[in-house]
């Protein structure tokens, strides 16, 4: 990738839809996103695919961010109402270790951590009647 050419390396194909990416500030070398219902994948440009895949949630995953004190803890929102914490370090077999789950009537858009890293804000979409 040369940013100032404009020229880009094509990472990752697929013919489901990339609902939320994002990247760790301490990796460039990986890049996280969601894709179909409810999917995490995390591609590795050192072996040039992706490393991981999970199932998250029940439904898309609409957002994905890192805690800045700690990089292991990632937070996810879904369409499924339900927001979550993950432990990055303590993986399991299918996944890594959920730490926190917070339920919302409706979907969740985004779940953001404070620049501290000490708390999670939530968000979703509120109708006007």
């Amino acid at each position: 990738m040369d940013a100032e050419k404009k020229v880009f390396d094509l990472v990752h194909s697929s013919d489901d839809s990339i609902y939320s990416l994002s990247q760790r500030s301490d990796d460039a070398k990986c890049l996280y996103f969601s894709e179909c219902h409810g999917g995490l994948n995390i591609w590795d440009e050192m072996i040039g695919k992706c490393s991981n895949q999970w199932n998250l949630h029940e439904h898309r995953i609409n957002s994905i961010d890192f805690n800045s004190q700690n990089y292991n803890v990632m937070a996810t929102s879904s369409s499924n109402g339900i927001a979550c914490i993950w432990d990055l370090g303590s993986i399991s077999v299918d996944q890594p270790k959920t730490l926190k789950k917070a339920s919302h009537k409706r979907a969740v858009q985004s779940a953001d951590f404070s620049p501290s890293g000490n708390s999670l804000t939530t968000t979703r979409n509120v109708g006007l009647y």
